[in-house]
């Protein structure tokens, strides 16, 4: 069993060359912010990353397979059968991907969490791991903003000119059902950006996904 794995500023990935499974992680460096409302506990952090990093796997892990080509030894061995990918973050202390900044905010109160692409920061409230209710009782959408804001870090980002989906100016402002809009569901064009990491990483092999 061999591994490939790519360290970038926003994520690690690793490739699993025999059985061909990618595991994305990113590390995160919490920054617990009271907001008034009194010192984060030991539980209370445990309970925010473990119910976030469950929310964003429950969202983004094993809901695409990558499709493999190339005369590369590993995409022989991976064509036709593709690549299933997961996504996770990894709680860390020190050299993290990104620095979460959390705050604490009163039961029933939506945070303006959002991302900073280019100095790796990310802002979320303390219930970010709960759904949001969108649109109406007929045509109701639950987006937990945790996993909204992972789609941000893994490279769904305005700087790259493919972020908030939910923007009047959004080519894709009418799927609202969308993870990077106001629903849960993911597109294959929100692996964009991991796909042209993944194209870096073995020669001779081309990873896609043109549909999901």
């Amino acid at each position: 069993m061999g591994h490939v794995t790519r360290e970038t500023p926003w994520c690690t990935i690793d490739l699993n060359t025999t059985t061909g499974q990618i595991l994305l992680q990113q590390r995160w460096q919490y920054h617990w912010m009271p907001e008034g409302f009194g010192a984060w506990t030991l539980a209370e952090k445990r309970n925010f990353h473990s119910r976030s990093d469950r929310i964003i796997w429950a969202v983004w892990s094993n809901r695409a397979r990558l499709a493999v080509s190339g005369s590369s030894g590993v995409a022989r061995r991976l064509a036709g059968r593709g690549a299933p990918i997961n996504l996770d973050v990894r709680w860390v202390l020190a050299n993290p991907h990104w620095n979460v900044f959390v705050h604490k905010v009163a039961e029933g109160v939506q945070y303006p969490s959002e991302v900073f692409w280019n100095v790796r920061r990310i802002n979320l409230g303390s219930r970010d791991f709960a759904p949001v209710n969108f649109g109406t009782a007929v045509q109701l959408r639950r987006q937990p903003t945790v996993a909204h804001e992972f789609g941000h870090a893994a490279g769904n980002t305005s700087v790259l000119s493919r972020g908030d989906e939910y923007r009047p100016t959004s080519p894709h402002h009418a799927d609202q059902r969308s993870i990077m809009h106001t629903g849960a569901q993911l597109r294959a064009r929100h692996f964009r950006t991991i796909i042209e990491e993944m194209n870096q990483m073995i020669p001779d092999t081309i990873f896609a996904l043109p549909t999901l």
